[in-house]
């Protein structure tokens, strides 16, 4: 396994052809969260940042779909939110389509806010429960003036409610009459009302039971087929990424760690973290094969350790793991990996 001298930030995958959808170029989020200004006075305190996002580069070719897996608090929905202007990055750029997102705010980019749309965790909290289904879906038909006409418009709620599995007549009803697989169908739908080209999915069945998570899973990759959509998918169930994803990245405390496409990740993983993460899924075929639990906890990220981050969970570690940052490097199968161990062939 041996990797090219210099480290890559965005390796164009040679199996792909055209431009990307996405480029995402060493994306970095920090969060100031100091104590009040009066309190540091006194107390003499240094103000504390937070990284959450720390240069991450990745790009997502038109109708594919790139998963991000990794614990909590790895800063994967703080990915998702940069993604669609949520959260401006503090370094970095996103770009989508040939343009820059830092535009999304100005005339220039408003063509592009009816492009990008977000599904989120929560179902409940996502819908506004004193609006009827029809204004809820209606809302970015109206503010994109994509249609008029209160008819045509009530039409098209119609025709997006029988898109996601739901009947036309539920578009009368309000959000806490419904299951919440139901809602998430109805956060779908209003996602698609706007015409997008780009969803950006943030663990959208974490919150549903496991067999309604399999039907809104499913839904969403035949919609993506029908409409030709692309999305990037944040979860932390790997079962989940194998089921909907056709690459995978894997985060820990801000930073990719290992980057490749669904099979060979899953298939022969190479960074330790990566390795330990598959190793959690439980065996349901009773293979007997030797597994590895998860081990240790993710260090604060107001304080991470120096050099590879994961060093002090990690069984291959040396001392230059603890000294040195990993950067993230193109194996000769075009995955990408941020590990020493795997550089220097001792994984």
């Amino acid at each position: 396994m041996s990797a090219v001298e210099r480290p890559v930030q965005v390796v164009p995958n040679a199996s792909r052809t055209g431009a990307p959808l996405v480029v995402v170029e060493d994306i970095a989020k920090v969060f100031d969260v100091s104590p009040p200004w009066l309190n540091r006075v006194i107390e003499r305190k240094p103000r504390t940042l937070l990284r959450a996002v720390d240069g991450v580069s990745f790009e997502i070719a038109r109708g594919e779909t790139l998963a991000l897996v990794g614990e909590s608090g790895c800063g994967k929905s703080t990915v998702a939110r940069m993604m669609v202007g949520l959260y401006a990055p503090s370094r970095g750029k996103v770009v989508f389509d040939g343009t820059d997102l830092s535009t999304l705010g100005t005339a220039a980019g408003k063509p592009l806010r009816s492009k990008l749309q977000m599904i989120f965790q929560d179902p409940y909290a996502s819908l506004n429960p004193r609006w009827k289904v029809v204004d809820i879906i209606a809302e970015p038909i109206r503010v994109h003036r994509l249609i008029d006409g209160d008819a045509a418009i009530r039409a098209r709620v119609a025709e997006l409610l029988q898109h996601v599995g739901l009947a036309p007549a539920d578009a009368d009803k309000y959000p806490h009459q419904f299951s919440g697989g139901q809602r998430q169908r109805l956060s779908i739908a209003r996602a698609l009302a706007s015409q997008p080209t780009f969803l950006v999915c943030d663990e959208p069945t974490s919150a549903l039971d496991v067999s309604v998570q399999a039907q809104v899973l499913n839904l969403m990759r035949d919609i993506q087929r029908a409409d030709g959509l692309t999305y990037l998918f944040i979860s932390h169930n790997l079962a989940v990424v194998h089921h909907v994803s056709d690459r995978v990245g894997v985060m820990y405390l801000g930073r990719i760690v290992e980057l490749a496409d669904k099979t060979t990740l899953f298939a022969t993983p190479r960074h330790p973290y990566t390795r330990m993460l598959l190793d959690a899924i439980p065996d349901m075929q009773m293979t007997g094969k030797s597994r590895t639990p998860v081990a240790g906890e993710v260090p604060n990220p107001l304080n991470p350790p120096p050099g590879c981050t994961f060093h002090p969970r990690c069984p291959l570690a040396n001392e230059r793991c603890k000294a040195e940052r990993p950067m993230l490097r193109r194996l000769d199968d075009g995955a990408q990996v941020a590990c020493h161990a795997v550089e220097e062939g001792r994984g």
